[in-house]
């Protein structure tokens, strides 16, 4: 009778031990993953890398989390980057071929800036663990971008999902404040390069003002409210259909996917050379306004009298001031790190 019973424990510790394994959840990298835009069997364009990563538990067939990046632009939608904070993951099984995982991001509200961006990744292999490398099918593999009317479709030409140990970490990146005395133009930036070229006068006129709030640095791990980032710059002059046009040489910051894809599409003549992960950070509730727990808001202020140059502060009495000094008061707009 103890032997049945220490066979029986051993089965049942032997069972609940590959359960776990087999439920665990795996972190699978984008490897030389480029998207081709095709007319009929010809590229029409050069293709184009997809980077980053998601969390996927092959047991479950859940997507955990992720982070996947189109660096260019392509058939009026900016760069863009799928996170948890901006998008919904998705997994549809349907055998005996491997599940479609993918990603869909709704930007703006219904009417003539509305789209939506779709991912779509089949692997050739299960993602099990089994294999550290799996191909994706580049016939079932695509990226949709859907707008009010038209559709366009990028196919993936080439690529592979690797095993990779752990996602990104977290890391915490300080969004500094410069002000230029001469444009009177505030300027915001968590990148250390630009920073140091800043302090070196490689741009002249810049100086810290001292002020600064806590995001996350882009390409760490996001989850729950966190939003890349994009960031739009204003030159001087621009030349829009062989006219120069007068722009406000100034930048232009938003954390909402929605608001980055109608600036894109609306005032893409003004607000030029988008970037969309120039850093990452919390949002507010779109229904109450509020931040999440552990961030402070950040206030966007909007210097209408001059020109269209934007400041950004976590503090409340700078936010004072700033009203006072005849700027709009934009909300708040992101959410910093406590």
């Amino acid at each position: 009778m103890h032997i049945v019973c220490l066979r029986l424990g051993l089965l049942l510790a032997t069972l609940v031990a590959s359960l776990h394994v087999a439920a665990e959840p795996r972190v699978w990298t984008l490897t030389d993953v480029r998207i081709q835009l095709f007319n009929g069997n010809t590229p029409s364009i050069p293709a184009a890398p997809v980077t980053g990563y998601f969390v996927y538990d092959a047991a479950t067939q859940t997507i955990s989390n992720w982070s996947v990046r189109f660096p260019e632009p392509f058939f009026d939608f900016p760069s863009f980057t799928y996170v948890p904070g901006n998008s919904l993951a998705y997994v549809w099984h349907a055998p005996p071929r491997q599940p479609f995982l993918g990603f869909s991001a709704v930007m703006g509200e219904p009417g003539p800036d509305f789209g939506v961006r779709q991912l779509q990744l089949v692997p050739l292999g299960p993602l099990d663990g089994s294999n550290t490398v799996v191909a994706l099918d580049t016939s079932e593999s695509r990226v949709d971008y859907i707008l009010i009317g038209p559709t366009a479709r990028r196919s993936i030409a080439t690529g592979s999902l690797t095993l990779t140990p752990q996602p990104p970490p977290v890391v915490i990146a300080p969004v500094d404040e410069f002000y230029h005395s001469g444009l009177r133009h505030y300027y915001i930036t968590a990148e250390d390069a630009e920073k140091q070229a800043l302090d070196a006068g490689v741009h002249p006129g810049w100086q810290r003002t001292g002020e600064s709030f806590k995001a996350y640095a882009a390409g760490s791990r996001a989850g729950g409210s966190i939003n890349p980032v994009c960031r739009f710059y204003s030159p001087p002059i621009a030349e829009v259909a062989d006219e120069l046009v007068v722009g406000a040489d100034s930048h232009f910051f938003s954390a909402d996917a929605g608001e980055c894809m109608a600036v894109f599409r609306k005032w893409w003549w003004f607000w030029g050379w988008p970037q969309d992960n120039v850093f990452q950070i919390d949002v507010p509730d779109k229904k109450s306004g509020d931040c999440p727990a552990g961030t402070i808001p950040v206030y966007r202020l909007w210097n209408q009298r001059v020109d269209s140059n934007h400041r950004y502060t976590a503090s409340a009495a700078i936010k004072a001031q700033m009203l006072a000094a005849g700027y709009r008061d934009e909300g708040v707009v992101m959410c910093a790190v406590q």
